[in-house]
């Protein structure tokens, strides 16, 4: 057979892919394209390199050194709320591994199976094979880790911000150690996690990383401030709660800014109560990936889409906790209701809330760091660390409008429980009514006026006085100078002027109301005969016992009419018409008040409320005028006990009783021995 002419057997040009060029053929002719490589995923498995030392995890630091040089039969996992350190806490490890010797590997979750394959890769695997397990990664993971179990060299593993530990593995738990976290007899594995939970992760060592205390965090803001001592690091240091993260966001912006913010005193005073200006000071300063990790509302925001995307009622309730407990403050279950939180917290949802899907969510923010469980005299409470508790506050606006408003309904329902508590809650909610105008300025006005009454029960009048003035100016301005809110101001104004013992200022104030809240009000109305009440109080503190008993008598007779014998107003002017008939002797009279108030404030409030004890106390009083000091005695350690557990030790009415209890003459003890002669 002839050949075919030249002109067929020929090519010019350029040339792309594969030219078969063949003279003679007989037979089949087979083409085998060679496949095109896939772009190599380009990871980084290099950990970051610290700026400064490490504060206040040298145990720590010891404990994981000990157990990577020993070899580690079980992963180490270090969890936490962002921000507290773990990331630092490994890279430091990671330091400590490359001086001795050790590869480290440093991959992200949501890179996994391109970083662990190029581990494989530098551990001695080829590229070929690598890419071949892209598409297979349970496949992938046993390919890797016969290379990392198989390494000459030891290795320091760190899988950081595992976060959604589903990445690690899709289909088992991580602790299984089936998927991408591992022990090896070739070296350590670490991982840290905001997940605190421990079921999560076993047989894994878990390591709960919190934040710095006293010189640890002081010496960490110097460090990030380039070392300088400065006035007022440890006040600040305090104010951020020890948090690494807003310790190094505060030595950046002292170590930038040195004209505007010469000291840490400068800076606290800029941040006062809205630590959000820490973000907006030093967002210019955070650069590289991983922003949204390094900012304190990113940090907080982070956890709260992670939260949310598991459970549906989490966002709300950690709000109303940051609400409730601002600085830290427990807040006792019994003050979060399911009904309350029903009927003025949540909003209507597809899913319903119980109490299983109330505690799947309190479990939820637990196990991600941003509430702990805690014991308080007795009782399970939840509490928010400080520093995450105001951050949570500071991104409230409009759009929680229902939810803070709902939250003070709830507040107000259990009002007069525990003041200490009130106070802070109180405090709360006007801070946020007040950066927040679509609130209202009632809102407004109400928190402080709440906040005032509970200066005034904890004996803070100077304080309850500023507060009520506050509110009284607001409410003048936007509601008017008879709006009850308005005169409801003026009382506590002068409530407080009272127990300051300013008592003509105080009567002026009085009578000036009492003129008003008759025209506004009415005679009869129950505000009216609050301030008829506070004025029979001043006859009594000038020792006129004889008109005071005749006010009260009048203002009973009125409560009973108008407002039923088991209000608090009734009970309050049945325990002041007991005092007045215990100044004029009428001793039985007194006691058969005191008694009556103390059945129905013990039945309606609890043996232990702050207002059951104060007839309780009014009962040692009488036991003491009666001549009967036993008597007297276990009335006033009742109220001594009480008091302390709820005021607090250093409250003026806790130290009342223990000075009263002190007071009591005791018995003179009996001759045993018969007559000495």
């Amino acid at each position: 057979m002839a050949s075919p002419p030249e002109a067929h057997n020929h090519t010019s040009g350029p040339v792309y892919g594969h030219l078969i060029q063949a003279r003679d053929i007989h037979g089949d002719v087979t083409v085998n394209a060679a496949r095109s490589a896939a772009p190599v995923h380009d990871v980084g498995l290099d950990p970051p390199r610290l700026a400064t030392a490490v504060r206040g995890r040298d145990v720590l630091l010891a404990v994981l050194r000990d157990a990577m040089e020993r070899g580690a039969p079980v992963p180490h996992v270090l969890t936490g709320p962002g921000g507290f350190g773990k990331t630092t806490v490994a890279a430091s490890l990671a330091e400590h591994a490359r001086s001795e010797g050790w590869t480290v590997f440093w991959v992200r979750p949501d890179t996994i199976l391109p970083s662990m394959l190029e581990v494989a890769v530098e551990l001695g695997g080829t590229r070929e094979e690598a890419e071949g397990f892209r598409t297979a990664p349970r496949s992938a993971a046993r390919w890797v880790w016969r290379h990392l179990d198989a390494s000459p060299r030891p290795w320091l593993l760190v899988i950081d911000n595992a976060d959604q530990p589903e990445l690690l593995d899709p289909v088992n738990r991580p602790g299984e150690q089936r998927g991408w976290m591992r022990s090896s007899p070739g070296g350590f594995v670490l991982v840290t996690s905001r997940v605190d939970d421990p079921a999560l992760w076993a047989p894994a060592q878990v390591h709960r990383v919190d934040s710095l205390e006293g010189p640890d965090a002081v010496n960490a803001l110097i460090d990030h401030t380039g070392g300088r001592e400065l006035p007022g690091a440890q006040e600040l240091a305090a104010r951020l709660g020890g948090v690494p993260l807003a310790l190094f966001l505060a030595g950046r912006i002292l170590a930038t800014h040195g004209v505007l913010f010469p000291d840490p005193n400068s800076l606290l005073a800029h941040l006062d109560e809205d630590l959000a200006r820490l973000d907006e000071l030093s967002a210019p300063l955070v650069t590289g990936e991983d922003g949204e990790r390094r900012l304190l509302s990113g940090v907080w925001e982070l956890s709260l889409r992670m939260v949310g995307e598991r459970d549906p009622h989490a966002e709300a309730v950690l709000l109303t906790l940051a609400l409730l407990g601002p600085r830290g403050r427990t807040v006792p279950l019994r003050r979060l209701p399911l009904s309350g939180l029903l009927d003025h917290v949540l909003t209507p949802s597809e899913h319903p809330l119980d109490e299983a899907a109330f505690a799947r969510a309190v479990n939820a923010l637990a196990v991600h760091g941003l509430v702990e469980v805690d014991q308080l005299h007795e009782e399970v409470g939840l509490r928010l660390h400080p520093l995450v508790s105001e951050t949570v506050r500071a991104r409230l606006g409009v759009d929680d409008a229902r939810l803070v408003i709902g939250v003070a309904e709830l507040l107000a329902g259990q009002v007069d429980e525990d003041p200490w508590f009130e106070l802070g809650a109180f405090a709360a909610l006007n801070a946020v009514a007040s950066r927040v105008p679509a609130l209202g300025p009632a809102f407004l006005v109400e928190t402080g006026l709440a906040e005032a009454t509970a200066h005034i029960q904890l004996g803070q009048f100077a304080e309850a006085e500023g507060s009520a003035g506050a509110a009284r100016r607001t409410a003048e301005e936007a509601l008017g100078p008879d709006h009850p809110l308005t005169l409801q101001a003026r009382h506590l104004i002068a409530e407080g002027l009272l127990f300051q013992e300013h008592v003509s200022e105080a009567e002026r104030e009085y009578l000036a109301l009492l003129e008003d809240r008759r025209r506004a009000l009415g005679a009869e109305h129950p505000r009216t005969l609050d301030t008829l009440h506070q004025i029979a109080l001043v006859a009594g503190m000038r020792d006129d016992w004889a008109s005071a008993r005749a006010q009260h008598e009048e203002i009973l007779r009125a409560r009973l009419r108008v407002q039923g014998p088991e209000a608090v107003e009734t009970l309050a002017s049945m325990d002041a018409l007991g005092y007045a008939a215990m100044h004029e002797s009428d001793l039985s009279a007194a006691e058969e008040l005191f008694r009556e108030v103390e059945r129905t404030r013990e039945r309606l409030l609890g043996r232990e409320h702050r207002l059951t004890m104060n007839a309780t106390y009014k009962l040692g009083l009488l036991a003491l005028r009666r001549g009967r000091p036993s008597d007297a005695r276990i009335h006033f350690r009742a109220v001594l006990e009480t008091r302390s557990r709820v005021l607090g030790e250093d409250h003026p009415q806790t130290q009342l009783a223990r000075e009263r209890l002190a007071g009591v003459p005791r018995p003179e003890p009996r001759n045993s021995g018969g007559s000495s002669g």
